[in-house]
């Protein structure tokens, strides 16, 4: 019989099999000296079959069997391509956002009129007739309804008028009003606009809040609603009055939410049935974020020292750690000490939120500032460049340039002044190549040692010389059957400290990328857009996860690392750890973008499976809050069940479970995504994603557990076990191909 052995080849064996077969042989005629044997008589019956011989020796291995029986193409595009009846990118849209402009008051007898045009998904809307809600806040704080206003008119083209009836008498003080108004659909709309000018200087601004709410996330609260501009002007209306029960109703929400997982209850309480533990995206002690331009941020800087004020972000004294300083009195003071007495203008003790900030470090090395993170404005200062790579088939002379506040500096520059950076001048630099090579069009063909990683290259004064202010650093070429590389320049430059002027700071400047073609001196053609940095940006702002503080701001470089041959199954092996004693019962998962991102920002929601990274420097889950992984150990510095470090012990790591709130709607892909994306993958160009990464070495990809493009890209948010079988029905159960990811090419092409 033939069989399928482990490595794919067909072999044969050849079983010994006896089969007795009785014929019963005839006599015919006498006995005589001469006579003849009659002829053969008939064949008696069977008799019954003997027992089995002893198998024989394994035959000579038979012809290379083929791997998969199914064919790898997935036929997502059959529907889900655009103008099909199911298009993604239909599916995906974000509809029901409403935009009003043309606002417009004016002054008619004894009545104000507000005239504007209302337009939802970009087309006039006629239907919105119905007035929910109708405000008007002053200066002071009061908040008027403004009577009994149940409709507005439709003029015809998305135009609509609203009066206010002997509204002319209140024309002349400066307000805020806002109309809540909606169609008999129940979609809502915001019309917010100041008469006949603002009641009051705002300290945050509309786009601020629309940089990482987006313009569909703001108005997820009090029953939704979505307007153009979504910002802190619609919820100023309220939120500054004196409507409320409660001295905080602005800054205190604001502070209180975005701050509240890192308080020391690990939540902000506005009352009984509002209770947030919410995971900001950036530091909250970086006050440009939401305060977005020097009026703004001065007014915030200049906040006083009180237990109102400290506690918005605080919460209580047990923020603060006394012990080390001998401050231990102010362990028992609340929201009604006066602070005042020692922390004011003449007492040499900090007295406003810049005082207590400045020279904080956040944990991405950023030096807080007067209210900013330092290391993103300095770092924005820098256009850093690979201008070129030469490529002779032995070694690789890359080329490269930068600029400081416009002006052409020195790469090879060894002590730190003004305008006059340094990059790896001395021991504090941490400069070095990072290579990776494509296959299809994603760099996945890495030399180092896990799967589908880069090489690193670090920089030195033998391998790097300047000229011009031209630097070029000269490493060894690798033998990959490739032909585009990618090279990352990592590290970041280093200026003056702004804390400490003797001292030096590294900077967020934006990681160069060059992609060339192998053996050449050309430059490739640019691999196709996805994601975009700059607005990953807007919400983590120098937040960004960086590996050690040394790759900054550059999906480019980013994806030389999360790709779609990526795994950490290398590390569980490593601590001994297999499926069976995995946290998610997986023998490996990939940290590829489109897999890793997508989980990693949808895990905060209700009923959905968590995501589990081994790396060398900790677990890491991200899964809803109160998920229990199994054999989690908990928190903090713990045993990695299952592991083993090689002398019977287990290995320690620290654990570490994140509940992700995602502050807009997931299917809102230009939050991550550029215009236009792809969102069905080519799949001569889109390589498929390791699932299982097989057995060392994990450069041999040829053994690796592949799931296609577009099923990794879409069972990532579509984790159902339905989705998940469609997904492999019209594509591939995840699976092995003889010739790895090329297979899938050559069925594509």
């Amino acid at each position: 019989m033939r069989f399928l052995s482990a490595k794919g080849i067909t072999r044969s064996r050849m079983p010994l099999i006896a089969l007795m077969a009785l014929a019963a042989i005839g006599m015919a005629g006498c006995e005589g000296d001469d006579g003849k044997d009659g002829s053969a008589g008939p064949a008696g019956p069977a008799g019954p079959a003997g027992p089995a011989g002893p198998a024989g020796p394994e035959g000579p291995p038979g012809p290379p069997g083929s791997g998969a029986s199914q064919k790898p193409l997935e036929s997502c595009g059959v529907c889900h391509s655009d103008g099909s009846a199911y298009a993604a990118t239909d599916a995906h849209e974000v509809t029901g956002l409403s935009t009003v402009s043309n606002v417009v008051f004016t002054v008619n007898g004894a009545d104000l009129v507000l005239t504007y045009n209302l337009k939802v998904d970009g087309d006039n809307a006629d239907d919105f007739t119905a007035v929910q809600r109708d405000y008007r806040t002053i200066s002071d704080g009061t908040r008027f309804d403004l009577g009994d206003i149940t409709a507005a008119t439709n003029t015809g083209s998305g135009n609509y008028s609203i009066t206010i009836p002997n509204g002319a008498a209140a024309a002349a003080e400066n307000s805020r009003y806002m109309f809540r108004v909606a169609n008999a659909a129940g979609i809502r709309a915001v019309v917010v606009e100041d008469y006949p000018a603002a009641p009051w200087t705002d300290v945050v601004s509309n786009q601020s809040c629309i940089n990482c709410h987006g313009e569909t996330g703001i108005f997820q609260i009090h029953g939704g609603g979505y307007s153009k501009p979504a910002g802190m002007e619609v919820c100023t209306v309220c939120h500054k009055s004196t409507a409320y029960e409660f001295e905080d109703a602005w800054f205190g929400i604001i502070h209180g939410v975005h701050n509240s997982h890192e308080m020391p209850s690990g939540h902000y309480e506005y009352d009984a049935t509002h209770i947030f533990s919410v995971t900001y995206p950036t530091y909250m002690s970086n006050c440009s974020v939401c305060h977005d331009d020097s009026e703004k941020l001065t007014a915030a800087n200049s906040m006083t020292v009180s237990g109102e004020n400290c506690f918005s972000c605080h919460e209580s004294m047990e923020s603060w750690d006394f012990q080390e300083s001998g401050l231990t009195f102010h362990e028992s003071m609340t929201e009604a000490t006066d602070c005042t007495v020692c922390h004011n203008p003449t007492s040499g003790f900090p007295y406003t939120v810049a005082g207590f900030h400045n020279g904080l470090v956040t944990e991405r090395g950023g030096i807080i500032w007067d209210g900013v993170d330092t290391s993103v404005t300095e770092g924005a200062k820098f256009d850093w460049q690979i201008t070129g790579v030469v490529d002779d088939g032995t070694n690789l002379a890359i080329s490269w340039t930068a600029t400081y506040d416009g002006v052409s500096v020195d790469p090879c520059n060894a002590t730190a002044g003004p305008g006059a950076p340094v990059f790896d001048g001395d021991d504090a630099g941490n400069l070095s190549m990072l290579l990776n090579y494509a296959q299809g069009e994603d760099f996945i063909l890495g030399t180092a040692d896990a799967p589908g990683q880069p090489s690193s290259v670090n920089l030195s004064t033998s391998n790097t010389t300047c000229a011009g202010s031209v630097a070029t650093t000269v490493i060894p070429a690798e033998d990959v059957d490739a032909t585009v590389g990618r090279v990352a320049l990592q590290g970041k430059p280093r200026v003056v400290s702004i804390a400490n002027p003797a001292e030096t700071m590294q900077v967020r400047a934006k990681t160069p990328t060059f992609d060339w073609v192998l053996g050449t001196a050309d430059e490739a053609a640019p691999r196709r857009a996805i994601a975009d940095s700059s607005q990953c940006l807007k919400c983590h702002v120098g937040s960004l996860y960086q590996h050690g503080g040394n790759r900054v701001d550059n999906v480019d470089m980013c994806i030389l690392c999360h790709n779609s041959a990526s795994n950490e199954q290398n590390v569980r092996v490593d601590m001994g750890v297999d499926a069976s004693e995995a946290y998610d019962g997986k023998a490996g998962q990939t940290y590829e973008f489109k897999s890793m991102l997508h989980l990693i920002h949808s895990r905060g929601e209700a009923g959905a499976s968590p995501i589990v990274i081994y790396r060398n420097r900790g677990i890491y889950a991200w899964a809803p809050e109160g998920t229990t992984l199994p054999n989690w150990p908990g928190t903090g510095s713990q045993p990695v069940f299952g592991s083993d470090d090689g002398t019977g012990n287990p290995v320690m790591q620290n654990h570490n479970f994140h509940s992700p709130t995602y502050p807009r709607l997931t299917n809102d892909c230009g939050a991550c995504h550029v215009a236009g994306f792809d969102v069905i993958p080519d799949q001569a160009t889109a390589m498929a994603t390791t699932l299982e990464a097989g057995e060392e070495p994990w450069t041999n990809q040829l053994d690796d557990v592949l799931q296609g493009a577009g099923a990794a890209a879409c069972t990532s948010c579509h984790s159902s076990s339905d989705a998940k079988g469609h997904a492999n029905q019209n594509g591939w159960t995840p699976t092995t191909f003889d010739d790895g990811r090329q297979t899938i090419i050559d069925a594509a092409n």
